[in-house]
């Protein structure tokens, strides 16, 4: 078996797992060839063992598979071990050799795992705080347009309910002040006294409305517009949950 055999295999071997972590594994052992040499290729391969080997130790590296502690020495990527290999290749050494291609197997495969995970927590949290400083002057921006859009609408709703409200106060006085004109009128300017008291009476009914109009605003619409609200709030929250 040569490098391109051994690297296929393992590549075919690790296709249950995701695309990110067989790519990093398939880089790592490819730069372990690299370190080696194509001299020592062979050696190599004896050293790590059979891919299927290989790609086992990978697997249980990255998904513990309810091995308990994970048995896998953790490393970092830059420090990977490099296999010394003497140029008499004899029984002993030869012996030696496969010891320390086991340890430097179970390393290999710690190392691509304990890479990723450093790699993705650092880097997440660098950008959540990048982020965060880049978008607090956004954010607090369209809050307080929020905040002033709601609080001035708000304001000229409760405006309008106020305003009619006083209209029709006002209008219903003048009701009362020009009937009660016009019947002193009677006695004396008998037509002036009619006239006071019809202006009175068309004051009087505009008051009504407005009156009538304060009473909906305030006691039907508010309390529907704020239970739509309400809903509103209360299916995100569904949707959200």
């Amino acid at each position: 078996m040569n490098r391109t055999e051994f690297m296929r295999q393992l590549e075919s071997l690790l296709q249950n797992i995701s695309a990110t972590e067989r790519e990093e594994a398939l880089q790592y052992y490819n730069e372990y060839f690299n370190d080696a040499g194509p001299e020592n290729e062979q050696n190599v391969i004896e050293a790590l063992g059979n891919p299927a080997k290989v790609a086992e130790n990978i697997k249980k590296d990255i998904f513990g598979n309810g091995y308990g502690e994970n048995i896998y020495q953790k490393i970092n990527a830059d420090n990977r071990a490099v296999i010394t290999y003497p140029a008499d290749s004899g029984a002993e050494s030869g012996a030696g050799e496969a010891g320390f291609g086991q340890e430097n197997e179970a390393q290999a495969a710690g190392a691509v795992s304990s890479r990723k995970k450093e790699g993705m927590s650092t880097g997440m949290i660098v950008l959540i705080v990048i982020l965060c400083i880049l978008a607090s002057p956004v954010i607090l921006g369209v809050a307080s347009a929020g905040i002033g859009v709601a609080a001035g609408l708000i304001a000229a709703w409760l405006g309008l309910i106020v305003g009619f409200g006083a209209t029709a106060v006002a209008l219903i006085l003048i009701l009362i002040a020009l009937v009660v004109a016009g019947i002193i009128s009677l006695f004396t300017h008998p037509f002036v006294g009619m006239g006071l008291i019809g202006a009175g009476l068309i004051c009087g009914g505009v008051g009504l409305l407005f009156l009538m109009l304060t009473v909906a605003m305030a006691g039907i619409a508010t309390p529907a517009i704020c239970c739509w609200i309400g809903g509103l709030f209360q299916k995100r929250g569904k949707a959200e949950a």
